[in-house]
């Protein structure tokens, strides 16, 4: 069975991540040319699974949330998997997550629910009988699961996909969405539009391998990208656009910042975005749900 696509993201279960997760889905779901009818019962199911480990896992705490997606010829699997305190027998007090559980049996075709290797909770969601209109996106198998890793590179949220094809949509909407939970600016907001375009296209070319991995920060006013492993040398003339020495690239004069990290086999970019209002208060850009 062929593997189109793989992604996988890792953050914190704080309030609100279920609004990246969910970004993350619509955006591999316009890729990919998912059906409606798929994308509001993945949309529904995994933000269950979601809100669960915000609630249950660690005891209203926070702590490590993976939600894996893994899509083959006509069917889509999800794994959400966190490292609380495990399956626990229900009792009154639960009645939420029992309706989470109802949900999520019912809107898809195969569930399980396990302890997970590592501690915590896994679970598995199978959405079967689809078609997919842009499958021919992939090319090829994705990689499988021990070739490609969880999570190359550390961040607030940390994402691996591939193929590489599946970047633009699914950084492009996520990195927004967290953008606009720290009120960016609009005209700040509508500027990672034409960033993450820029950047997925120069990665497409550059990609060192079949995956490729990008993390995200965000602070008082300020998003912070970094995308890798890339080829070493690849991002030379992007560092020399963004330069002042020379007249600077749409991407150089959309950043505040843009480095080459250099490592032995490979470079990832790194990319600084603040917000530039100064004083003055915009709008926040709309959350992707």
């Amino acid at each position: 069975m062929q593997r189109l696509a793989k992604v996988s993201l890792e953050l914190d279960s704080r309030p609100g991540c279920v609004t990246l997760v969910r970004a993350m889905l619509s955006a591999t779901s316009e890729t990919l040319g998912f059906e409606p009818e798929l994308l509001d019962d993945l949309k529904t199911a995994v933000s269950e699974a979601c809100n669960n480990v915000v609630v249950h896992a660690y005891d209203g705490g926070a702590g490590p949330l993976l939600v894996a997606l893994e899509v083959q010829d006509d069917t889509v699997g999800v794994v959400v998997r966190d490292r609380g305190k495990g399956i626990q027998q229900l009792t009154p007090s639960d009645e939420r997550m029992g309706v989470g559980l109802a949900v999520m049996s019912a809107l898809s075709d195969r569930v399980e629910f396990t302890g997970a290797s590592e501690g915590g909770t896994e679970v598995r969601m199978q959405f079967s009988g689809r078609s997919f209109a842009h499958a021919a996106l992939a090319g090829s198998d994705a990689p499988a699961a021990d070739e490609m890793p969880s999570s190359s590179l550390s961040g607030y949220i940390s994402v691996t996909l591939a193929p590489v094809g599946l970047l633009a949509g699914v950084m492009g909407r996520v990195a927004r969405a967290l953008a606009a939970s720290t009120r960016f600016s609009f005209d700040r907001f509508s500027d990672i539009y034409l960033i993450s375009d820029a950047i997925a296209a120069h990665a497409e070319l550059a990609a060192s391998a079949g995956w490729i991995s990008f993390a995200l920060d965000a602070d008082d006013g300020k998003l912070e990208l970094r995308v890798g492993p890339l080829r070493s040398g690849s991002g030379a003339r992007l560092e020399e656009e963004a330069g002042p020495a020379r007249p600077r690239s749409p991407l150089g004069m959309l950043v505040d910042e843009l480095v080459v990290e250099r490592g032995e086999d490979a470079e990832t970019l790194r990319v600084v975005l603040g917000d530039r209002r100064g004083e003055s208060a915009g709008e926040p850009g709309p959350a992707d749900h």
